[in-house]
């Protein structure tokens, strides 16, 4: 039972070990902003462009997304301008579009100073205009581009997805081994003759505790004695009669069962088995503490069923 226990912590703490991996690696449960893991209770907060989750706090106190290239970053807004489905080779039009209005006004887009129409150069920083043309895009260069980029973010979300469904997987399979584990050792334990003994002994403390003299005398043997601290054996006959007699005295019985030690008294002989244990016996206001040994027996003639043959108390 002590392996079973075990097994079953490192199970489950296997589990809370992948299952605080998925949650803070594969989920992005950490706060960009503050770098703390974002608990089941904290206040959150999900940009809605990049799907970064925040603390709540530090989503306010940032003014938006931490993460270094969202458009949601307030440092990154503040510089860049929405251009919105325009591809690379239109923006690049335009700015050069701009510059030229510029050096058509005689100033150099690039330092500010003077600028020489003719020569289309600036003699200050040697920024050239000739360099800047407005050009046209192919359209297959811009199907490209968007199929680049959808690969690129498709790629992303399936390595996410093999990454959630490999570790529920994993998981799942721990589970199953646990439980298959588990069956098989408590099967081995209900089908041993420690868990008949331990059925036994619980019997034999409920014939006690329920002062019921019929169901203590089917678990003795027909040859049963009890030994007393001064080694005088007592017989099946008058030990029935002193048990009935406390039965009908007391109205209140307690025993208490604790450190069980089952010892094969001969490896030859597997119907004869020594239990030993620690019992507390409380009748009304009386206590009595002590080590109980009971001998038990069992054959064909008890249906192989245990039976005590012998009883010591120290």
């Amino acid at each position: 039972m002590h392996s079973v226990k075990l097994f079953t912590f490192v199970i489950v703490y296997l589990i809370s070990f992948i299952k605080i991996s998925i949650l803070c690696n594969f989920f992005d449960m950490v706060c960009p902003y503050c770098k703390n893991i974002i608990k089941g209770k904290d206040e959150k907060v999900v940009c809605f462009r990049c799907e970064t989750r925040h603390h709540k706090k530090c989503w306010d106190e940032h003014q938006g997304c931490s993460t270094d290239d969202c458009y949601e970053n307030p440092n990154v807004k503040f510089q860049a301008e929405n251009v919105g489905n325009k591809t690379l080779s239109e923006i690049k039009n335009e700015i050069a579009v701009q510059k030229k209005q510029i050096t058509e006004e005689g100033v150099c887009p690039q330092c500010g100073k003077g600028f020489d129409k003719t020569l289309q150069k600036c003699f200050y920083c040697g920024y050239d205009g000739k360099t800047e043309t407005v050009t046209t895009e192919p359209k297959e260069e811009f199907h490209e581009e968007f199929a680049s980029r959808l690969k690129e973010k498709t790629s992303f979300k399936n390595q996410r997805r093999l990454i959630l469904f490999t570790s529920i997987a994993l998981v799942s399979l721990l589970i199953v081994l646990s439980a298959v584990f588990s069956y098989i050792r408590l099967n081995e334990y209900y089908k041993s003759e420690d868990y008949k003994v331990d059925l036994f002994l619980k019997e034999w403390a409920n014939a006690w505790e329920s002062r019921d003299i019929f169901k203590y005398r089917d678990l003795l043997d027909k040859d049963y004695q009890y030994i007393e601290k001064n080694s005088k054996p007592i017989g099946y006959d008058e030990r029935v009669k002193r048990i009935t007699k406390s039965f009908e005295t007391f109205k209140s019985i307690k025993v208490k069962v604790r450190d069980v030690k089952i010892e094969q008294s001969d490896t030859s002989k597997s119907n004869y088995i020594n239990v030993r244990f620690n019992q507390t016996y409380t009748a009304d206001k009386k206590e009595e503490k002590g080590i109980k040994t009971l001998r038990l027996f069992r054959s064909e003639e008890t249906k192989m069923q245990w039976k005590v043959f012998r009883e010591y108390f120290e």
